[in-house]
């Protein structure tokens, strides 16, 4: 069986408070992007997972073996799975990848198994792994708060075309948190979603903002640097998405993101023109 899994990006993405168990409690709005890797999994005689990329681990740090090695302790089976990772998604770029695998996998053996898991029960298995996963199981455009897991599906988001720019710098999440100023309320995000609601995308895309950046853009100035060039190219609004490095841009007019596009691909070989998408 094979599967498409979807990026997602960070529209909003604001640190509110950290809690008492290391985690901190966010807020914001995610969006499923059509930038996708392919995930195969077949029933074998042992577990393995396998790429054509070269950048992600194959072995128990993986997500993927996670979510199997959870399933597996809540559902009691024996089977053993080959799963084979096709990658497009850049590799710890704040858009999911890791995630967006895992998500599918869950699916995956679920359908193969006939487990018949709710989607609560997916997304149980998924929290317990990773933040982003709950929301790539869901994959609309949502709100997202808690440590990510809890959603509140929004109306869908136009299509809408986005430019994708990633450095290839990692940019380890755990440094970013530990320099963070949360900020305490979400005085912000709730009028940004009045003006989502009212259907002002013009003005809510310009309202977008990541508190991550300015940590991010300390350890990683070039960022800043993409994010400075795509308004040369008269986006409306660049953002970086998740931790980072990847930088977004969305753009009102093709042959403005064409150009772009075109000036970037030259520089950085992940560059992307994606659209926003739902499951």
């Amino acid at each position: 069986m094979k599967k498409k899994s979807y990026a997602k990006i960070n529209l909003i993405l604001d640190v509110i408070e950290k809690r008492q168990d290391g985690y901190h409690n966010i807020d914001g709005i995610m969006q499923m992007i059509d930038l996708y890797d392919e995930v195969e999994v077949k029933i074998s005689d042992k577990f393995e997972i396998t790429s054509n990329s070269k950048d992600i681990p194959l072995d128990e740090k993986n997500l993927v073996y996670k979510v199997y090695k959870a399933l597996k302790e809540k559902y009691k089976f024996n089977e053993r799975f080959s799963i084979l990772i096709e990658k497009n998604i850049p590799v710890s770029a704040g858009i999911a990848g890791g995630s967006t695998n895992s998500a599918v996998v869950i699916e995956m053996i679920d359908e193969i198994l006939g487990l018949n898991m709710s989607l609560d029960d997916k997304k149980q298995i998924g929290k317990s792994v990773g933040a982003d996963i709950p929301y790539l199981l869901v994959g609309k455009t949502a709100r997202t708060r808690g440590i990510g897991d809890e959603l509140e599906i929004l109306d869908s988001l136009p299509t809408t075309d986005i430019l994708i720019v990633n450095n290839g710098v990692e940019i380890a999440t755990p440094y970013v948190y530990s320099n963070i100023v949360p900020s305490g309320n979400s005085d912000r995000i709730d009028k940004l979603i009045n003006v989502y609601k009212n259907k002002n995308y013009d003005e809510f895309f310009k309202g977008l903002y990541n508190v991550m950046e300015k940590v991010s853009i300390s350890y990683c100035p070039e960022i800043q640097n993409i994010k400075d060039k795509m308004y040369e190219f008269n986006c409306i609004k660049s953002l970086m998405s998740g931790s980072g490095p990847t930088v977004f841009g969305i753009f009102n007019d093709d042959k403005d993101i064409k150009k772009a596009y075109d000036y970037f691909k030259k520089i950085y070989k992940n560059t992307f023109i994606v659209k926003t998408m739902e499951r």
